[in-house]
């Protein structure tokens, strides 16, 4: 029967319900079906985010291991004068051949560098029959052979130019590889610039011969020449330099600018090297200052960076191995560069020099003349045998300020 009133007690109101031979009773939205409803969707959706939740894991599972096979699978061979370095998702990679070297050859001389990067000992060897200066790199035995071969890899793809430092060969012994390349006897640009200034080394000489250096206006633009050349060289073959300054250019036979620390460039003048960590924030551009923006036109990683870089290399050779921006500090570059402070001229530089180092300058990094447009303009100058860089001794001469500890922040 159905529901009554008497049964639902005095205060309940009336509910009617009809059913249908039977068919289970009908029940308003909080009874039975309901809950079976409620319960239907729970479990679907601790199954969905359970789901959802496993996969993301195992996606990022799966890069990590990626990534770490990627490491750990590197093998390295080196023997017979040709070096294989096997990486994902190369199967069958191409051996890189380089020159070999006689281990009975190598007369060790002086200790040139050392570093956690390793030794860099100066060297006589043998190399066609012909005896000749070297740099030898040694690796400590507490480092990775994987990545100073990464290094023997980079020369060899580089290839020879005049204006880096070029690899003259490599030698196996005992199980440990040392790379040869060409020796700079002038040491690096920065040191060989402020030896120059002959108004602090020998002010009797500077006043007898009227001039603040030893280096001529010619002399200063042919390093600019030769850097940029260097680097136009590594810009077409897509390599970058990651610390383009003056302390990283080798001065050679010449003496010439060879780029280094990077490897290196060469022509007796200057080298190319890798950072060991530090940023070299005084030569890095805007974009890598503020976004980590890295790109051989700012100063960093990056093409765009580099020739920011290269404009304050140029104010370093101007200024006979000044210091950028001295006397101020590194937060205060991050707040007055993207405001659009930018270094003074030097009081003996040509209009047109500055000009250049401004174009390198500029904020937008596709707007900064690439590494071929800054050669050519280099090498119109020097033919124009003008004195670009006056290094008379005019009235209130004064050299551009030094503060090492400011050039390691």
């Amino acid at each position: 029967c159905g529901l009554s009133p008497r049964c639902l007690g005095d205060w309940s109101k009336f509910v009617q319900a009809r059913t249908q031979g039977d068919a289970p009773q009908h029940w308003g939205w909080a009874g039975p079906r309901g809950t079976e409803h409620q319960l239907l969707w729970a479990v679907v959706g601790s199954v969905a985010v359970t789901c959802v939740t496993i996969l993301l894991a195992l996606l990022a599972l799966f890069y990590v291991c990626k990534f770490i096979s990627g490491i750990e699978e590197t093998i390295l061979q080196f023997n017979s004068g040709t070096l294989t370095l096997t990486r994902r998702p190369k199967p069958t990679p191409e051996p890189l051949t380089y020159p070999i070297l006689d281990w009975e050859t190598f007369k060790f001389q002086d200790v040139i560098g050392e570093g956690n990067f390793g030794q860099v000992i100066k060297a006589m060897i043998k190399k066609d029959g012909t005896k000749m200066s070297a740099a030898i790199k040694i690796l400590p035995q507490k480092n990775d052979h994987r990545d100073f071969a990464g290094e023997l890899e980079v020369l060899c793809k580089l290839g020879q130019h005049p204006n880096i430092i070029n690899l003259l060969g490599a030698c196996e012994n005992r199980g440990y590889l040392y790379i040869a390349i060409e020796y700079a006897p002038y040491g690096n640009l920065l040191d060989f610039l402020r030896k120059s200034r002959v108004l602090e080394t020998d002010p009797a000489f500077a006043i007898e011969h009227g001039t603040a250096s030893t280096l001529t206006s010619q002399q200063l633009l042919q390093f600019a020449v030769d850097v940029a050349t260097g680097m136009h060289y590594l810009s077409d073959k897509q390599f970058i330099h990651r610390d383009l300054a003056a302390r990283n250019v080798l001065v050679g036979e010449k003496p010439d600018g060879k780029n280094c620390r990077f490897w290196t460039v060469s022509r007796g003048r200057f080298l190319l090297f890798l950072s060991q960590g530090r940023l070299p924030v005084r030569w890095m551009a805007i974009e890598s200052l503020n976004y980590s923006v890295y790109t051989t036109k700012s100063g960093c990683v990056s093409f765009h960076s580099c020739v920011w870089s290269f404009g304050v290399l140029l104010w370093e050779i101007v200024s006979l191995g000044g210091t950028p921006y001295c006397g101020m500090t590194c937060a205060e570059l991050y707040e007055k560069l993207p405001q659009g402070y930018r270094m003074e001229k030097p009081r003996n530089c040509d209009d047109e020099v500055y000009e250049l180092m401004r174009q390198c300058w500029r904020d937008r990094p596709y707007e900064r003349p690439p590494f071929s447009q800054i050669s050519v303009q280099l090498n119109r100058m020097q033919e124009a045998r003008k004195a670009y860089v006056n290094m008379a001794l005019f009235e209130n001469f004064t050299y551009a300020g030094i503060d090492a500890t400011a050039e390691e922040a």
